[in-house]
C-alpha cells in the first residue's frame, strides 16, 4: 500500500477551490500506473461527471502534471483559485471543459483566463466512505470563539441558543468573514395567503410581528451595528428581505456606513398568487450585499460566477457574467424531511452566496439561523459556520439537518 496524500475537495459540477486538510490514504500501488510522478488524490462533490462513473463523495487518483491530451479527464485550476474536474478538450480559440452529465454546460476558457492543468485522473475509488483517512493536523475550529457555551458544538459548526446580541458581543471583533442574515419581516399580522392551492395563515411566530415602524428599524438598526464590529475589514454581509422589512435595513446599513455593493432579486418561478387581486404578485425577494469597509477588498468569485454550472437557473446563460436576478426555486421536498422553518431559504440560494463571497476556511455567520441552510451550505463547501437562533425548536431542527447532511 501506498500513502497519498487526500488535498480536499474538488468539484464535478460547479467550480469550487480546493481545500488542503493535510490528509493521506492508503492506495493500492497498482492503482498507480505510473512507476515515477507525483500522485495526490481528491474527494468529489457535484455529480456532473455520473456518466463517466465518477460520482458525488467517490475519491480520484490523479498524477500531477501540467498538460493533458484531449478527452482526458483533469483537475483544472480556473483563475488561480477556483478548481473542477472536467475532460479536457484544446479547441481553436479556447479550451473547453466538458462534463459528464447533460444537464450541465461545458466551461469555455478563453485565452484571458488563468487557467492551469493540475494533474490527469488515473484512477476512481468508489464508495469512499470506506477509505481510512489519516489526518496530519487537526482542522482550525470555533473553540473558544465566544465565552458563551455553544447549544451544539462541533469543530466547524456552532449553534447559539440565545438573542443574536447578546452572541455578538462575546465575538472577538474583526473575527468573521462573512454574515448571511435573514432577520423577521414583521409580516405576522393575522393575513391570509395561498400555498399549494390552500389558504394558509401568514403568522410566523411572535418573533414576526411588528412593534411599529421606530421600534422594527431600531432593531434592524442594533443587529447590523453588531455585526459591523465582528466582522473583518474585508467581509461583507447579504441580508434578505421582502418590501416589508428590507428598505429599513438597507437605510440601517447606509447609516452605518456600509458599503452597498448589490440589491439582489431573488426570483422565485413558484411565488404564491395574490388573492386580493388587487396589486401585482410578490414573486421576489431583495437580497442586499454590502461590505463592512468602503476602501477594503472583499472577496467576489467573478469567474466562478460567470462561468460556472448553475443548471436550475432560467436566466443564468453558459459563459456570461452572472446579474444580480437569480431565478432559484424556493426549498424543495428534500429540504424539508426533517421539519421545516417558515421563512426557509433553498440550499442553491446559500450555496451561491457562500461560493460568491468566501474563500475555504472563511466564518460565516448567521444572527437568525433558522433552520441553518446557511450553516449547511457553509460546511459543506469547506467553511465554518457559526449560527444564533432564539427557537429551540429551530435549533433541534438545525442539528437534524446538519447531522443528515455529514
Amino acid at each position: 500500500m501506498v500513502q497519498v496524500p487526500l488535498l480536499g475537495r474538488i468539484a464535478a459540477g460547479v467550480p469550487i477551490e480546493a481545500i488542503e486538510n493535510k490528509e493521506t490514504i492508503a492506495v493500492p500501488q497498482s492503482k498507480l500506473p505510473f512507476s515515477s510522478g507525483n500522485y495526490y488524490a481528491l474527494r468529489v462533490a457535484g455529480d456532473s461527471m455520473k456518466d463517466e462513473r465518477i460520482n458525488d463523495g467517490d475519491i480520484v487518483l490523479v498524477k500531477e502534471q501540467k498538460f493533458a491530451e484531449n478527452g482526458q479527464k483533469v483537475v483544472a485550476l480556473l483563475n488561480n483559485s477556483e478548481a473542477t474536474l472536467k475532460t479536457f478538450y484544446k479547441e481553436r480559440s479556447c479550451v473547453r471543459l466538458e462534463p459528464a452529465n447533460k444537464n450541465y454546460a461545458p466551461i469555455f476558457v478563453d485565452k484571458e483566463t488563468p487557467l492551469a492543468i493540475q494533474g490527469v485522473v488515473v484512477d476512481v475509488i468508489h464508495g469512499a466512505d470506506s477509505v481510512e483517512v489519516h489526518s496530519e493536523v487537526v482542522n482550525p475550529s470555533l473553540q473558544h470563539i465566544s465565552t458563551q457555551k455553544p447549544y451544539y458544538e462541533k469543530p466547524r459548526f456552532n449553534l447559539y441558543h440565545a438573542n443574536c446580541l447578546d452572541i455578538l458581543a462575546t465575538l472577538p471583533e474583526n473575527s468573521t468573514d462573512m454574515v448571511f442574515a435573514d432577520p423577521p419581516y414583521n409580516l405576522s399580522n393575522n393575513g391570509f395567503s395561498l400555498h399549494a392551492g390552500k389558504r394558509v395563515s401568514v403568522n410566523k411566530g411572535t418573533w414576526d410581528k411588528s412593534r411599529g415602524f421606530k421600534d422594527d428599524y431600531d432593531f434592524h438598526y442594533k443587529w447590523l451595528a453588531t455585526c459591523k464590529r465582528v466582522l473583518k475589514p474585508e467581509g461583507t454581509l447579504w441580508v434578505s428581505g421582502t418590501y416589508h422589512s428590507i428598505y429599513q435595513c438597507g437605510y440601517a446599513l447606509q447609516a452605518l456606513g456600509y458599503h452597498i455593493l448589490n440589491d439582489i432579486s431573488w426570483f422565485k418561478p413558484n411565488g404564491s398568487p395574490n388573492l386580493s387581486c388587487r396589486f401585482f404578485t410578490a414573486s421576489h425577494e431583495t437580497v442586499i450585499w454590502a461590505r463592512k469597509d468602503k476602501n477594503a477588498k472583499h472577496t467576489f468569485n467573478y469567474h466562478l460566477m460567470k462561468n460556472g454550472d448553475w443548471p436550475e437557473d432560467s436566466i443564468k446563460k453558459p459563459g456570461l457574467q452572472m446579474r444580480s436576478v437569480w431565478a432559484i426555486y424556493p426549498p424543495k421536498k428534500p429540504e424539508k424531511i426533517f421539519g421545516k422553518h417558515p421563512t426557509q431559504k433553498p440550499l442553491e440560494l446559500l450555496k451561491r452566496i457562500v461560493l460568491a463571497s468566501t474563500k475555504p476556511e472563511a466564518i460565516v455567520l448567521d444572527p437568525f439561523t433558522g433552520s441553518s441552510t446557511t450553516g449547511i451550505a457553509a460546511y459543506s463547501l469547506g467553511r465554518k459556520f457559526i449560527g444564533i437562533d432564539t427557537d429551540q425548536k429551530f435549533l433541534d431542527l438545525s442539528i437534524r439537518r446538519f447531522e443528515n447532511s455529514l
